[in-house]
């Protein structure tokens, strides 16, 4: 007990007197004066890092993003994208306007002489005198290649746009006209005029020839509308697209080519003419006489 008391009356006394600082480590302490000696000779002390506290970093967390809002430019405009149709690109050239000029000449031909034949019987009558087989042998030629040569075309221009390629649509729709100017046009004349020769020479004439035989030339004046209408009237308009998008792409503006729209749109009535196609065959081969007899009263 009075050891006890001895020991704490000692540390009493060491306290007071100053021997003790503190129970933490001891630390220098140096002057106002020397800190700003220094800090005035030597300008580079870099700041102490600071660990963010838990509070903090929930702050920095939250803190909404800031978006950096990129301008658009005259490229991205809808006026000059490779996908959108341009209004400059229908414009029509000279030679596109005197071949549509003669398309509709020969069209409007073709359907007056199917339209005559139709309502007042053989026209003209020498067709009279002309060898049913030389009808027939004609009538299979043309059908062959109008059919063949709508159908391979669908499939060519569906493979043409799916190349992403400027050489190929330029070559193709230089070319396309050229198709339908010496094998589809050519072919659906004759087809036509062959087959009102086989009514006149099986039936008589048109105007009295069976039912189906009236139903295929109304389908064919109406494929022709559709064809002239959806089909040759985009050819143009196609091609300077395709120019306008190869342009734009060997400038820079673009980093790829892409098929312009109005090329790809083209499918769709190249498929619709292509129904048209499969229809007239169907009312041929499965005309009346063939799976039932004709007439059907009998």
């Amino acid at each position: 007990m009075l050891r006890s008391s001895a020991i704490l009356a000692l540390a009493i006394a060491a306290a007071l007197s100053g021997s003790v600082q503190s129970f933490a480590p001891p630390t220098k302490v140096t002057s106002s004066h020397k800190v700003s000696h220094k800090v005035s000779h030597n300008r580079q002390i870099q700041p102490l890092a600071t660990t963010p506290t838990p509070t903090q970093l929930n702050l920095q967390l939250f803190k909404p993003k800031e978006e950096t809002i990129i301008e658009p430019t005259p490229v991205a405009s809808k006026d000059n994208l490779l996908g959108e149709y341009a209004a400059a690109d229908f414009a029509l050239s000279d030679e596109k306007k005197l071949e549509l000029i003669l398309l509709a000449v020969w069209g409007v031909s073709l359907s007056a002489f199917i339209l005559i034949n139709n309502a007042y019987g053989p026209w003209p009558l020498f067709m009279k005198q002309v060898p049913e087989r030389i009808f027939f042998l004609f009538h299979m030629y043309g059908g062959m290649l109008f059919a063949g040569g709508i159908i391979l075309t669908t499939a060519i221009e569906r493979e043409v746009a799916k190349s992403n390629d400027p050489q190929v649509l330029k070559f193709w729709f230089d070319k396309v006209p050229a198709l339908d100017g010496l094998i589809v046009v050519p072919a659906l004349t004759v087809s036509m005029i062959s087959g009102t020769g086989l009514s006149i020479v099986r039936y008589g004439g048109l105007n009295i020839a069976p039912p189906h035989v009236d139903a295929i030339f109304w389908v064919l004046i109406m494929f022709l509308t559709w064809w002239a209408a959806t089909d040759l009237t985009t050819q143009g308009a196609a091609l300077n697209s395709a120019e306008r998008a190869r342009e734009e792409y060997e400038q820079g503006l673009v980093d790829e080519f892409v098929t312009p729209k109005i090329v790809v749109d083209r499918h769709f009535s190249n498929v619709v003419s292509c129904f048209f196609v499969l229809m007239l065959y169907a009312m041929m081969v499965t005309k009346p006489g063939t799976l039932y007899p004709w007439p059907w009263n009998t």
